[in-house]
């Protein structure tokens, strides 16, 4: 069965020797995903996707499969499939971050109300210890 969350995937484009082509075999689908935009990975590698519609953020298990869920392996979604990771308090969202603490910082950069001749968000959400802390570098 399919349903709006299998219409969007984000898909790992190499770098280097070869890039422009797909670099894996399982795109990331599911978990909630609603016009991604924005992505970025945790201190365990895991995706995190920021999503333009649906209030939400959507999260999957990266390249070391060890830091999966139980039965998850790399590039299953961790977050819940149609919903992903649903707050009332995000609205459009184009940018995240995880930081040191394992916070992740997402930002709400487009109000959802049409037609305005200034569509700029006004907030920045913190998911406060959802995600794996980022180390320094």
């Amino acid at each position: 069965m399919s349903g709006p969350a299998d219409r969007y995937r984000i898909v790992r484009l190499g770098v280097g020797p070869g890039s422009g082509r797909q670099a894996t075999r399982r795109p990331l689908r599911g978990g909630g995903i609603t016009i991604p935009w924005g992505v970025t990975t945790d201190g365990d590698g895991n995706v995190w996707v920021g999503n333009f519609a649906g209030k939400r953020v959507s999260k999957f298990c990266g390249a070391n499969a060890s830091t999966c869920p139980p039965g998850k392996r790399t590039g299953d979604a961790i977050s819940p499939n149609v919903t992903g990771h649903f707050f009332d308090g995000l609205t459009r969202s184009t940018g995240l971050t995880v930081d040191t603490s394992g916070n992740v910082w997402v930002t709400n950069n487009w109000k959802e109300i049409p037609l305005q001749t200034n569509p700029g968000g006004l907030q920045i959400v913190a998911l406060v210890g959802a995600a794996a802390p980022v180390a320094l570098r």
